[in-house]
C-alpha cells in the first residue's frame, strides 16, 4: 500500500503528490492493515462484508416479533457456527445484531449496497431471514413487511419467497392442537435434550424415543388397544418436534 501510494501520488501529481501518497499509504497500512486498495471501499462501510449485513438484518426481524427471546439469539449463535466464525467475529457478529434491533439503524441502506454488488447471495440472505422470522412458528406483520421490502430490494420474486417460507415452515396437520409439538423449548423437552445439543445428539435422541414407542414395536410385546393409540400419538408428537428442531438448526 505504501509503495503503490507512492507511485501513484507521483504519477498524478509530480513529488509532493508522491510524498503525500506515501504517506498515505503508510497510514492505511499501520492503521487498517490493508493489503491491497480494493480493500479500502469495505473498510469505509461502502463495501459491508456479507456476513455484517446478515447480523444486522436478523437483529431487525427478531426485533420485529417485539421482543427478542432466546430462541432468536440461539439462532443467531447457531448461524455464527454454520458461517464458521471466529472469537473476533463472533462479537462483531453479535454487536451487528444489537444494532440491528435499533430503529435508528441504517439496514436497508447496508442490504441495497449488499444486493448491489453480491447478488449472488441475496437468497441466501433472505433464507438466513426467514429462519428467523419463523422461530415462533409464523412471521410478525412487522416481520413479513420487512421480508417483502428486502425480497424486492433483492430481486426475489413472490415465488421465491414462498419457497424460502415453506422450507422453514413447521407443517401441521389439519385439525392438528396448535399445543401439538409446542415452541422450541418443548420440543426440545419432548426429545429429553437441551434446546442448544448438538444435531448429532438430536438424531439420537429422535431415533430412541422412535424405537421405544413404535406401536409395532409395542404390538409384538402384546400391547392393548388404548396402549398403541397412546404410542401412537406419542410417535406423531416425537416427529413433530424432530422436524421443528430439525428446521431450527438447519441440518437433515
Amino acid at each position: 500500500m505504501t509503495v503503490t501510494g507512492l507511485v501513484l501520488g507521483a504519477v498524478v501529481a509530480g513529488v509532493p503528490g508522491g510524498i503525500l501518497g506515501g504517506v498515505l499509504g503508510h497510514a492505511l497500512d499501520r492503521h487498517w492493515r490493508l493489503q491491497r486498495w480494493s480493500d479500502l471501499p469495505r473498510q469505509l462501510g461502502l463495501k459491508p462484508p456479507f456476513e455484517r449485513v446478515l447480523f444486522l438484518c436478523l437483529g431487525r426481524i427478531a426485533k420485529a416479533h417485539g421482543r427478542v427471546t432466546d430462541e432468536h439469539l440461539q439462532l443467531a449463535r447457531e448461524l455464527m457456527r454454520q458461517y464458521r466464525l471466529d472469537e473476533a467475529q463472533r462479537r462483531q457478529a453479535m454487536d451487528d445484531f444489537n444494532r440491528g434491533k435499533l430503529p435508528a439503524s441504517r439496514v436497508e441502506r447496508q442490504l441495497q449496497r449488499l444486493c448491489r454488488q453480491q447478488p449472488q447471495r441475496n437468497a441466501e440472505l433472505l433464507d438466513c431471514c426467514w429462519r428467523m422470522a419463523l422461530v415462533h412458528e409464523r412471521p410478525s406483520a412487522a416481520a413479513q413487511q420487512l421480508l417483502d421490502a428486502w425480497a424486492q430490494m433483492a430481486g426475489l420474486g413472490k415465488a421465491e419467497q414462498q419457497r424460502l417460507r415453506q422450507r422453514h415452515q413447521r407443517r401441521q396437520p389439519a385439525g392438528a392442537p396448535a399445543a401439538t409439538g409446542g415452541g422450541l423449548r418443548q420440543a426440545a423437552a419432548v426429545l429429553g435434550i437441551e434446546l442448544n445439543a448438538e444435531p448429532a445428539q438430536i438424531k439420537r435422541a429422535y431415533r430412541r424415543l422412535l424405537s421405544r414407542h413404535h406401536p409395532d414395536k409395542l404390538m409384538a410385546g402384546g400391547a392393548s388397544e388404548a396402549e398403541l393409540a397412546a404410542a401412537g400419538e406419542q410417535v406423531h408428537r416425537i416427529q413433530l418436534a424432530y422436524d421443528k428442531l430439525k428446521r431450527y438448526r438447519g441440518f437433515r
